[in-house]
């Protein structure tokens, strides 16, 4: 009888043990195996994850306690409160660098978790012993995946849930809008979604590549990728709004501080202006704003004034704070589809893998 057919007998080791041939069977022995395979990046993920969510929670409190120091407002020029909030590394830096350690996250969780699952495997040429135990190959991937997925899920969700909350903290006192990209790209369980969808990536790519070098900068390369296209995609994930703007009067970002400007921006340099309208629509030239306003190039300090008394407007491209959850859902949809594939891609493989080539 083959190798590939016939099932080992447990095998006793002096100290009263099965060896780990004989372990290999049952949920019990894939836990051990999992566990016996990952526990370094499971404990360095643990350990991280503690770290950051404690950090994050003692900055929530510490900005809070500053912001109710401030009666709820922004800080005055000057003030103690502000000079600690916005100290080379105070409260403020701090929340803004943690928020972007919270972004690479999940790249981390795609190499040190995802990529080994089977690139190593491969690459030590150990499938032919981890696939003639009692368990097949599929449950065995399957029973892997749902103990790892299941590890990074409840550690990325407890990490979402801390920065969601420091977001809310740091919008509050800074005044920046929860639709801008350093809030928006780490809030709305996106966190949670993209650590699962890295972790399958990792898994996917490790299983087609079977190196697990390659298979990381694989994995660097498709998230980096990624990563720049939802940052350049996102504000237009649904058609926004637009406004005509009187230039001195409130915008859509002062009645709603978490809208999203996608567009409106002035610019005005030597013989140029853009995006400055009269009252009928007409955009403005240069000449007709140096007749306006003589003393342009003169006292630049002075433009806005003489904009807002011509009554000139300016085209407001935005989307609303209405559409943060929508968004968030797109995002989440799209980050646990790409995951879906990435398995389905890792079941067909793994069914079609020859034993016999390791």
């Amino acid at each position: 009888m083959s190798a590939l057919t016939h099932r080992p007998p447990a095998v006793n080791r002096p100290d009263g043990r099965e060896s780990a041939t004989g372990r290999a069977g049952g949920v019990s022995g894939m836990v051990w195996l999992t566990w016996r395979q990952h526990r370094w990046a499971l404990l360095g993920s643990l350990v991280l994850t503690a770290v950051l969510v404690g950090w994050m929670v003692y900055l929530s409190i510490d900005m809070t306690s500053l912001y109710h120091q401030c009666h709820d407002t922004a800080c005055p020029p000057f003030s103690p409160q502000r000079a600690t909030l916005w100290a080379d590394f105070g409260p403020i830096r701090q929340a803004e660098r943690l928020g972007l350690v919270v972004r690479y996250l999940p790249l981390l969780i795609g190499v040190f978790i995802g990529v080994p699952v089977l690139a190593r495997e491969h690459e030590q040429r150990t499938l032919l012993l981890a696939w003639s135990q009692d368990v097949s190959p599929v449950r065995w991937l399957w029973t892997k995946l749902a103990l790892l997925g299941l590890f990074v899920a409840t550690l990325t969700a407890v990490l979402s849930a801390a920065t969601q909350h420091l977001a809310h903290v740091y919008s509050n006192i800074v005044g920046g809008g929860l639709f801008d990209e350093s809030s928006f790209l780490v809030t709305g369980m996106l966190p949670l979604a993209s650590g699962v969808c890295w972790f399958a990536v990792g898994v996917a790519l490790g299983a087609v590549i079977r190196r697990t070098l390659p298979a990381i900068f694989a994995v660097i390369a498709g998230f980096i990728g990624l990563m720049l296209g939802v940052q350049w995609r996102y504000p237009t994930l649904m058609k926004p709004l637009s406004v005509y703007q009187r230039l001195g009067q409130p915008g859509p970002r002062v009645a709603d501080p978490n809208a999203l400007i996608v567009a409106g921006q002035i610019q005005i340099s030597p013989d140029s202006v853009s995006n400055v309208f009269d009252s009928p629509g007409h955009e403005v030239t240069y000449a007709d704003l140096h007749r306006m306003c003589p003393n342009l190039m003169e006292d630049p300090n002075s433009t806005p004034d003489c904009l807002a008394r011509n009554h000139l407007l300016t085209y407001m491209i935005y989307q609303p704070s209405s559409r943060i959850p929508a968004f968030h859902l797109i995002l989440d949809s799209a980050y646990l589809g790409l995951a879906a594939v990435a398995l389905a891609a890792v079941w067909l493989i793994v069914r079609r893998t020859s034993l016999s080539a390791g």
